[in-house]
């Protein structure tokens, strides 16, 4: 997921550096960094509640309790503001991932996977209101180029859970393919049966799903040539 306007950190880059183009500046302070975070809490809030058409600086600002002023200290536009909140909440799902990667380094695929898919989908679904805005909103302001961008980091993390240690290197087709499903059958799911889907069901039928397809890859047996991908969406 990505939104136009944010700069993805290509691989090996920082991402902590990346920020949307139309921000004035980034916050350093912790009083500049509060004051930012307030208003990213506050414009998901009128978000979920109004819509993006329908949400306002004045709103966002009098939610977070700051004033106009220092709205654009921070952000061009509303479009900046959204970009961000878009960002960080991509970047952030991300870095937990790579997190529980490396917590399940050594155990066997499918437990890396199931942990993955634990994270993946546990982390949305806990706030789920607010991933159905923002994957609503995602579809009105991304550029393909930003998309694919930040489509390759996720694809990059699921290669990492379905390396074997000794094996020959999943295909990058495969990774594809299990983000495919991961985000799909999530980001659909709340689109069209909103927050309040069934967690429980969402998550069991997309692990039976993943598993069945991971389990027919044979990795390890003639799969080692096959290991690049052209990067296109």
């Amino acid at each position: 997921m990505a939104a136009r306007g944010v700069r993805i950190a290509e691989a090996g880059a920082s991402a902590a550096k990346q920020v949307p183009a139309a921000m004035r500046r980034r916050p350093r302070q912790s009083r500049a960094q509060a004051s930012s975070q307030a208003l990213q809490d506050a414009f998901v809030r009128v978000l979920i509640e109004r819509g993006y058409a329908r949400t306002t600086i004045r709103e966002v600002v009098a939610v977070a309790g700051v004033g106009v002023g220092t709205f654009y200290e921070y952000f061009g536009n509303m479009h900046a503001l959204a970009a961000l909140c878009i960002h960080q909440r991509v970047k952030t799902l991300e870095s937990c991932g790579h997190a529980v990667i490396a917590q399940n380094a050594g155990a066997p695929r499918d437990v890396r996977v199931n942990a993955l898919l634990d994270q993946q989908v546990g982390d949305v679904l806990i706030d789920a209101p607010a991933w159905a805005a923002l994957f609503q909103l995602e579809r009105q302001i991304s550029s393909p180029q930003a998309f694919r961008q930040q489509y390759l980091r996720h694809v990059g993390l699921w290669h990492e859970a379905l390396r074997c240690p000794g094996l020959a290197q999943p295909p990058l087709l495969a990774a594809r393919m299990v983000h495919a499903m991961v985000y799909g059958w999530v980001s659909q799911c709340l689109l069209t049966l909103g927050p309040g889907v069934d967690a429980a069901s969402l998550r069991q039928e997309l692990g039976r799903a993943v598993l069945a397809y991971v389990a027919q890859l044979g990795l390890g047996q003639g799969d080692a040539g096959v290991s690049h991908d052209s990067g296109q969406a």
